[in-house]
């Protein structure tokens, strides 16, 4: 009797290994519940008895130094990263960003709203698969910093020489608020030419993303002379990029353009 229990044990183990059975994958992965548009996270992966991994990252804004595009390879039976992705589960190449691999850098999405991140896992013989999905709400900023501003080009006929000016302007900024409250006063740059140009302040005004604002350069006159602005414009915190260093503004006319360095 031991014997036969012993025969059935081997046939049983044969059986296994040469009908190359593998155990069900099961994908998983954590990710925060929310986040801030711009504010990096990590996702991090949890899946049983799998060994390849292809994420994917809902509406083109997700962003990591880490992404691998349509060079990478999916190595699902051999499989091209392209053909991998056909046909994935509530996909399309066209609508989603990917990373293969177990666990993307540090990401991050440009903008507010919920977000969707899917997970395939895969098993080694590419047999076995299993998806997780998860929602991630993107919040948008509450405030932002502006740390440098590099006025590039400006009207030079939209002053005058003054009393006592020379013969270039003597520019500075202010930026105020929609209710006409001037919330900063730039230092001023003396006697700028076009063949000075761009010249730089570097500074730290912190600004209300859900507001917007007038930046206003000025020649500054000294005597009787009033001060001349020389360009205004509204500055409108919803054409930045959560996240991005800095944000170029240029007038439709051409007649000024600056770009101003951002901390989140």
């Amino acid at each position: 009797m031991k014997n036969s229990v012993k025969i059935l044990a081997v046939i049983v183990l044969a059986a296994l290994v040469f009908s190359g059975c593998t155990k069900d994958v099961e994908a998983d992965f954590d990710c925060p519940a929310s986040v801030v548009a711009g504010e990096t996270f990590f996702v991090s992966n949890y899946s049983f008895n799998a060994y390849y991994y292809i994420w994917e990252f809902g509406d083109k804004s997700y962003v990591s130094s880490s992404a691998k595009y349509d060079d990478a390879l999916a190595a699902v039976n051999g499989a091209s990263f392209d053909s991998a992705l056909d046909g994935l589960w509530g996909s399309s190449k066209e609508d989603y960003d990917y990373y293969v691999g177990q666990d993307p850098d540090p990401v991050y999405f440009k903008y507010a709203g919920e977000k969707k991140i899917i997970l395939h896992a895969y098993s080694k013989n590419g047999k076995k698969s299993s998806h997780k999905t998860k929602y991630i709400k993107v919040l948008n900023p509450s405030s932002y910093t502006i740390t440098s501003l590099e006025l590039q080009k400006i009207n030079m006929s939209s002053w005058d020489t003054g009393i006592l000016s020379g013969e270039d302007p003597d520019i500075y900024f202010n930026i105020v608020d929609m209710n006409g409250s001037v919330l900063y006063t730039s230092t001023t740059k003396s006697n700028v030419s076009e063949y000075s140009l761009p010249v730089t302040w570097h500074f730290s005004q912190m600004l209300d993303y859900a507001s917007n604002y007038y930046i206003r350069f000025y020649d500054k006159d000294d005597g009787i002379d009033s001060d001349d602005i020389m360009a205004s414009c509204v500055f409108e915190s919803s054409y930045l990029t959560p996240g991005s260093d800095s944000y170029t503004w240029q007038a439709s006319s051409g007649t000024i353009k600056f770009t101003v360095g951002l901390d989140w």
